[in-house]
């Protein structure tokens, strides 16, 4: 990396996420809102089959996910400050940024359907997970390969954090794997709801396995070499 890229300034970071700041205050708006009009007992967890299996009281509904996407924004805010490999960090500073918002934007988006819901509308909660998760991972696969080597974002197996190389060469063949692992279940979607929803967890754990996998064979082919 040249030395003229700008080093990682969580400042910066921070008041240039000014949108997702906007998210936060209207899930709040919004919550608060529905508050008084919400049941006792608020459906937030949907099982595969698309029947709730879990409940919070409409206080825990509103504010729990809304600390949840703090803590998670924080995260991937502080984590280069902290890591290492800070220096690679600005090579990759636009995923960062669009990360950071998307996995708010999904928090958000999900939080808006278990609202919906809750104020007795019909909605398959869990076909919304499918499209919103879905399309995260689609984002992430597609821009996987721009991500430099660290030890926070990414694919970190033991054998990329050791190796550069295998590091690039893993992102490189899971990001295809990971897009179509986004996309195939929101294809099915509409034809097979419950399969969707079973084809995305299988995607996901399908994708980091594959990768985990790819990763220890590159591993293995660099060191024989």
């Amino acid at each position: 990396m040249g030395s003229s890229m700008p080093e990682y300034d969580i400042r910066r970071e921070a008041r240039h996420d000014w949108a997702v700041y906007l998210v936060w205050l209207l899930m709040l708006s919004a919550g608060i809102w529905a508050m008084p009009h919400l049941p006792a007992r608020v459906p937030t967890h949907f099982g595969l089959n698309g029947q709730a299996n879990g409940w919070m009281s409409p206080a825990g509904a509103v504010f729990v996910p809304v600390g949840v996407s703090v803590l998670v924004w924080l995260l991937l805010l502080v984590a280069p400050v902290i890591d290492p490999r800070r220096r690679n960090y600005p090579a990759f500073l636009p995923f960062l940024r669009a990360l950071r918002l998307l996995v708010v934007l999904v928090v958000a988006l999900m939080f808006a359907a278990s609202m919906w819901r809750g104020l007795g509308h019909p909605l398959q909660v869990g076909n919304v997970a499918v499209l919103v998760v879905g399309m995260l991972f689609m984002f992430i696969g597609n821009s996987l390969g721009r991500v430099r080597h660290n030890y926070f974002v990414g694919i970190r197996t033991p054998w990329t954090l050791a190796n550069e190389e295998v590091w690039r060469r893993t992102h490189r063949f899971a990001g295809p794997v990971m897009m179509v692992g986004g996309l195939l279940p929101i294809v099915l979607l509409p034809f097979w709801p419950q399969a969707g929803r079973i084809l995305l967890l299988v995607s996901v754990l399908g994708s980091v396995l594959v990768a985990v996998v790819y990763s220890y064979l590159v591993f293995r082919r660099i060191a024989s070499n």
